[in-house]
């Protein structure tokens, strides 16, 4: 509490200051070495946002106070910092470098500030390097580009989720996803909760908030990775915090066009046996209905070529079908187009962009389309006011998304798991004359078949969604500024889902209908002045307020046995029940930083906020509703008093600060809420399904601690960079849900009681081994090692379970002292002398449910390569993950069904004393001995692939400015990996990772993309 008085005086006492200094307004011009002039040059008055960029011309226009610093800075140009010292023009010459990373860069709060002044990590993204070769998701396009960030994509098709994680896990219970801040307001994103994990989960993944972003409006993206460098976002920012600043004007008139199209293939990881075809007890079927009644099943003769009986009564050869997944899934792609029209005038600037996407997915039937309108505009409609408005519109229409996970609906299941001797493609159209599905697995109608799945269910998601933010800011004559921004995120998702008449394990049907309505409405005050002391010494104070109101309201409607066959609307059900699910929550917050600078090479930040939740309210409580955290960290830039001739800079930085995260709306006390049903016309009331769990009334936020130190060196001239980093965060007061009795009618009691560890190493090299007149080659090489461990659970508790296999077999759980995530399985049950004991059919017993390694990669890295020679330009992008596992449920129904090649030892002969056949005996080993389709997820991939050609201007009477056309590929293959049959990435669900099933399969993509301005 100490920490926090002393830094909350210290930043009072900065604005109390009375330091008279006159502002005037700085004219200049930007040129290169050539005399040439440097358009889009960023323009900054240092430790502010406030600034302007070069127009065609190179001319600029700032207004500064006397004592203040201005930065100019572009990419590919070694930056300047400027003091005004009372000059009303300043003319700059810009030399060029060599350097890998940009030395301005957006933090917290949305200020652009010096890297060298930063006593934390930040790593930022260019735009167009996003560009390239595109994701529909945005967060997938970071994979290997920044250390310490581990992204993993849901293999739920296009649009689907991500998991993005910054130095590992944060949270026990809590979220786990980064903060996205858009333009300085932060955005709700977090993954679908369709699916969460539990055994019997069966739906689609209903994609996040970044995906929404379309790429071609983004300007950088800055990770702010540790709490020093996420702190003033407090109780949000735990898991870090990813800025997201999108294009503007910047005084860069013209017409711009991207046209990016790509098409989508799957590739086939699978590895079965075909020897041996669709049957049981090793014989062929011989009537259509013995034939249907086995239809996933492998066990049966071996292949020879003969006639055989199928589902549907034809006679077929019985031999192998190796081509099933090629022939169920088609050549996908998608379009995207984007326009973009910036204009300069006398008092501001503005940037219009509309942008199409158009997918067509892999799997039959599904699909895509997203318009995205952006809107930005700068406006000085007074002197040293500057006002900056922008608002981003989507419209988000998705076709069928793909049923994930268990069997029912999910044709991804069902094509995965086809008898060998069966081809996809008698199963088509799917239906009967009569519109009902045609069954070809009557052993089990949950097995749906695949094309009835594509074609006849629905699962359509439709959003309309505004980010807005409009933020002003004054600048006083003595250069005190004033700012207050406000922004809105809101968004209407209709979710539709139907189980069509007809469905064989639902004949009646089913509607599903669910409209959430949710807004996030932030505003936030900001106040501040950089100070001088003599000629040497800077300070800049900051002081601020924030509010924040959430609300979210979720309208579900089930309709059960639809009255006309094949009318897929809810009021066509015979029986209807609704429910309402409100949410409602609110924070109020002050914080403040102060920036110390001496001269050019030390730089000392402290940050202090504190937080004011409504979550922790206890009505006749008198609980403590606030959390403070503090934060300090430094920079000293060592090369500017000792720089030897192999040393072009050098710096050393290190940080320590506190970050909380609050619990979720009622966790407190008990909420109600109504059953859909009734009495007598009367409403039935019931305990909320928030609160699954016992409330406690003194509730606390979970806290973390994080210290961080690190360097960053060049050398040769700044051809040779390294960026390291080593962090320790521990997280205590975790928010955990430990066993009740289930005689309490709860599943769990909410308590602060967990503790977790993170703690890891972050690298980059950047090295231009080659550089001549025409050619230039720059590789970067990163890489992160995170290692965590969970300290302790609830009391008493050292192992809890949180996700389970549809397979029963599988889960993935917290153990005490091993890594979050642990992948579960069952052993072998060992006797006394330590043989595998056998059950009486010879089978080997099951053991005890043991951990078999973390599902979250602790080893992460990327290596990219950029060659350029003239107009040329060569990328080259390979990552890699390691020591991470995966639960392969496909292994684990592979080998019930018969298709894992390991099926084949002893396949015609018996085993135990009880002669049982192999069917049996696989199947049993399955269920008992499950550790054996725990795998490892390790991997290197050659994530992407470019070749572009920029055009030269005169080649068009320099009447467009620019024109690149670039061939792009992305995912082509796997360099090395460790999985059978499966996507080491291959997740079904965002939430748990380590669990695999019934997802569609990976694609690698390739096209072309063309890029223009005039």
């Amino acid at each position: 509490m100490k920490k926090c008085t002393l830094l909350t005086f210290l930043l009072l006492l900065g604005l109390q200051c009375v330091l008279h200094a006159q502002t005037r307004t700085v004219t200049g011009k930007v040129t290169d070495a050539k005399n040439g002039a440097l358009p889009g040059v960023t323009v900054l008055v240092r430790g502010t946002t406030q600034g302007a960029s070069t127009d065609a011309g190179g001319n600029f226009s700032v207004t500064a106070a006397d004592t203040a610093a201005l930065v100019i800075s572009s990419v590919g140009y070694q930056p300047q910092t400027i003091r005004v010292g009372g000059q009303s023009v300043i003319d700059v010459v810009l030399s060029e470098s060599s350097e890998a990373l940009n030395e301005v860069v957006v933090t917290a709060l949305n200020v652009s500030r010096e890297r060298k002044t930063l006593g934390y990590s930040v790593t930022e993204v260019r735009g167009e390097t996003l560009t390239q070769a595109r994701e529909t998701n945005v967060a997938n396009s970071l994979v290997g580009k920044v250390a310490g960030l581990n992204v993993n994509s849901t293999a739920g098709g296009p649009g689907s989720s991500s998991n993005v994680l910054i130095r590992g896990v944060s949270s026990l219970n809590q979220t786990n996803q980064p903060l996205y801040v858009v333009n300085g307001v932060p955005m709700e994103s977090q993954p679908s909760v369709a699916n969460t994990g539990g055994q019997y989960d069966n739906s689609p993944d209903l994609g996040d908030a970044i995906s929404n972003i379309n790429p071609d409006d983004i300007e950088t993206i800055s990770v702010l990775k540790g709490a020093a460098a996420s702190a003033l976002y407090g109780y949000r920012a735990k898991a870090g915090v990813i800025l997201i600043t999108t294009k503007s004007a910047k005084g860069n008139d013209g017409v711009e066009l991207n046209s990016n199209y790509v098409g989508e293939q799957i590739y086939n990881l699978t590895d079965w046996q075909y020897e041996y075809g669709q049957g049981a007890n090793n014989a062929k079927p011989t009537t259509a209905v013995g034939a249907a009644q086995v239809g996933n099943s492998s066990w049966g003769a071996r292949l020879d070529g003969s006639d055989v009986v199928q589902f549907d009564g034809t006679l077929r050869p019985y031999v192998a079908q190796k081509d099933n997944l090629k022939n169920f899934y088609r050549t996908g792609g998608s379009w995207t187009n984007t326009l973009a029209f910036n204009k300069s005038f006398t008092g501001g600037a503005v940037r219009l962009s509309a942008s199409n996407l158009t997918n067509k997915a892999v799997v039959p039937n599904s699909g895509l389309d997203r318009q995205t309108f952006n809107f930005a505009g700068t406006f000085e409609p007074y002197k040293r006011l500057t006002i900056d408005a922008r608002a981003n519109y989507i419209l988000e229409q998705a076709q069928n998304r793909p049923i994930l996970a268990d069997g029912a609906g999910n044709a991804n299941f069902n094509v995965a798991f086809l008898p060998t001797s069966l081809d996809v493609r008698d199963l088509k159209p799917g239906t009967k004359s009569d519109g009902t599905e045609l069954i070809f697995n009557s052993g089990n109608i949950y097995n749906t078949n695949p094309y009835f799945a594509a074609n006849n269910f629905v699962n359509d998601t439709k959003r309309e969604r505004l980010l807005s933010t409009v933020t002003a800011r004054y600048v006083l004559d003595n250069g005190l500024f004033l700012q207050g921004r406000v922004g809105r995120d809101g968004y209407t998702d209709r979710f539709t889902a139907v189980t069509p008449s007809g469905t064989a394990y639902l004949t009646t049907g089913r509607v599903t209908e669910v409209t959430t309505q949710f807004t996030d409405l932030n505003a936030d005050g900001l106040v501040g002045k950089a100070f001088t002391a003599g000629s040497d010494f800077t300070i800049t104070p900051n002081l601020g307020a924030s509010y924040r109101r959430t609300k979210s309201e979720t309208l579900q409607t089930i309709g059960n046995d639809l009255a006309i066959f094949g009318v897929n609307s809810i009021n066509n059900a015979k029986n209807k029940a609704s429910q309402v699910f409100p949410s409602d929550q609110e924070v109020q917050s002050l914080y403040g930083s102060m920036e110390f600078a001496y001269r050019e090479f030390l730089f000392l930040t402290t940050t202090v906020r504190r937080d004011w939740f409504s979550t922790l309210a206890s009505p006749g409580i008198g609980s403590k509703l606030y959390n403070t955290t503090p934060g300090v960290s430094a920079s000293f830039v060592f090369s500017e008093l000792w720089k030897p001739e192999f040393l072009s800079f050098g710096k050393i930085r290190g940080g320590y600060s506190e970050v909380s995260q609050a619990t979720l709306p009622f966790q407190t006390q008990l909420s109600y809420a109504f059953l859909p049903a009734t009495i007598l016309g009367q409403p039935l009331g019931t305990i909320s399904p928030d609160n699954v769990n016992i409330p406690n009334q003194r509730l606390r936020p979970s806290e973390a601690t994080e210290i961080e130190v690190g360097t960053e060196l060049a050398f040769l001239q700044n051809r040779l960079r390294l960026d390291l980093t080593y962090y320790q965060k521990k997280s205590n007061k975790e928010i955990v849900f430990a066993p009740a009795s289930i005689s309490s009618g709860y599943q769990g009691a909410v308590l602060n009681s967990g503790e977790m560890e993170n703690k890891g190493v972050e690298m980059l090299l950047t090295f231009v081994p080659v550089k001549t007149g025409a050619f230039t080659w720059t590789s970067s090489l990163n890489g992160a090692y995170n290692k965590n461990t969970v300290l302790s659970l609830a009391a008493g508790q050292k192992q809890s379970v949180y996700a389970t296999s549809r397979s029963g077999v599988g889960f993935v759980g917290q153990v005490v002292g091993k890594p979050f995530g642990q992948v579960l399985a069952y052993d072998n049950k060992f006797g006394p002398d330590g043989s595998i004991e056998l059950t009486t059919n010879g089978v080997p017993a099951r053991g005890n449910l043991t951990s078999y390694g973390t599902a979250f990669h602790p080893w992460t890295g990327g290596w990219n390569n950029d060659f350029t020679y003239k107009g040329f330009n060569l990328g080259v992008l390979i990552d890699g993950k390691f020591g991470a596992k995966i639960f392969s449920a496909t292994d684990y129904y592979a080998t019930i069904f018969g298709l894992r090649k390991e099926t084949l030892v002893n396949r015609e002969g018996t085993f135990g004393s009880e002669d049982i056949d192999a069917a049996t005996y696989y199947g049993t080993l399955a269920n008992n001995v499950s550790k054996d389709f725990v795998q490892d997820a390790s991997f290197i991939k050659l994530r992407q692939l470019s070749l572009g050609y920029s055009f030269p201007s005169a080649l068009f009477g320099n009447k467009v400015q620019r024109l690149t056309l670039s061939l792009v590929a992305r995912n082509l293959f796997f360099i090395r990996r460790l999985t059978d049959n499966v996507d080491p990435e291959g997740s079904y669900n965002a939430f748990s990772q380590g669990l695999e099933l019934g997802g569609v399969p990976p694609t690698r993509t390739f096209g072309a993309n063309l890029s223009a301005k005039f």
